[in-house]
């Protein structure tokens, strides 16, 4: 009997050996896959827009980097999140958790714009596995209406917004992390709705103790409407160099490429100088080939302050199409 269960617990370790050795090599194919997907999109003229008339995608706000850390990098680091709340446009976030996290954040857009985001997301650890629950609402103000010769209204104004809800998955193994989220999202412009079913997934590898790769794609999925409506589809990938710095303090320059099926490409840098993870200070810069780009030459900045219990953030974007925005964001550890 003795004989028998030995054998029996060492064909368990075998089969478990050899899944664990099966998923690591399919995550890593998966990951080269994205990589190879955003060198494609990024090489050059002939898949400049994927077969998508140039900001022809909707729901575009799922796109645009809209937490705290991600918009003071410029969308930069997506292969070193912080904290939980990045997995609202970041799979990959979930990872960071190191106990239950409530997030908070909410984005001031210019008046130019006339509107707010706000978000809010729970995360917790069961076992291996990292779960995140999210919900945000894009709002604006009134909106002017037209006549059909193109003039104003007087007194005819209508309404539009944005609401999602997500939830994700993310787990790490050994040197090698992994995450999946699923979103639904609505739209409405007046009385014209829009719905959606979008995934988001990625990996993420820490090369060596100071370097980390990481690839993501985002909004992956249907648009259900009247109309024909694209999601606003983009692959990410980037290399994060993590350095100690003197007297406490240590950096991080993270480097990503960035590509949407209705924009030109992206070059995204972001520099982040932290001391002993209590504060930090941020800087980033998108370089686009698309002269009009809504990132294009356009600084951002943040920073963030962590107690043993709480972190506040702030990050400042001023972009050339919409000018200066804030986001504010506050994180409570349980």
């Amino acid at each position: 009997m003795f004989c028998i269960s030995l054998v029996n617990r060492q064909r368990r370790v075998i089969i478990n050996y050899y899944i664990n050795l099966v998923f690591r090599f399919s995550v890593f194919y998966f990951s080269v896959l994205i990589l190879f997907l955003t060198g494609f999109v990024y090489s050059g003229e002939p898949t400049k827009y994927w077969n998508v008339e140039k900001g022809a995608s909707t729901m575009k706000i799922f796109s645009m980097p809209t937490e705290p850390r991600q918009a003071a990098l410029a969308g930069a680091g997506i292969a070193s999140p912080r904290n939980a709340g990045e997995a609202m446009r970041n799979p990959l976030a979930g990872t960071a958790m190191n106990s239950p996290t409530l997030s908070f954040s909410r984005t001031e857009l210019s008046n130019l714009v006339g509107a707010n985001r706000i978000s809010m997301l729970a995360g917790s650890l069961f076992g291996d596995w990292h779960l995140t629950a999210g919900i945000e609402s894009l709002n604006y103000e009134k909106i002017q209406g037209y006549t059909d010769d193109g003039l104003t209204a007087d007194g005819l104004f209508f309404t539009a917004g944005t609401m999602a809800m997500q939830l994700g998955a993310a787990r790490t193994f050994n040197s090698m992390s992994a995450g999946l989220t699923a979103r639904y999202a609505n739209q409405n412009i007046d009385d014209y709705n829009m719905s959606g079913i979008l995934f988001d997934g990625g990996v993420k590898y820490n090369l060596q103790k100071h370097l980390a790769f990481g690839a993501t794609f985002n909004n992956l999925g249907l648009i259900f409407s009247n109309a024909k409506e694209v999601a606003p589809l983009f692959v990410q990938a980037g290399v994060t160099t993590n350095c100690p710095l003197p007297l406490g303090f240590s950096g991080a320059l993270s480097t990503d490429l960035y590509k949407r099926n209705d924009s030109a490409e992206e070059l995204r840098t972001g520099l982040e100088i932290m001391y002993k993870e209590l504060f930090s200070l941020r800087f980033g810069y998108p370089f686009s080939k698309e002269e009009n780009s809504t990132l294009n030459a356009a600084l951002s900045a943040g920073l963030a302050i962590k107690l043993d219990f709480v972190s506040i953030e702030y990050a400042y974007q001023n972009r050339s199409a919409l000018k200066a925005n804030h986001i504010i964001g506050v994180n409570l550890y349980f």
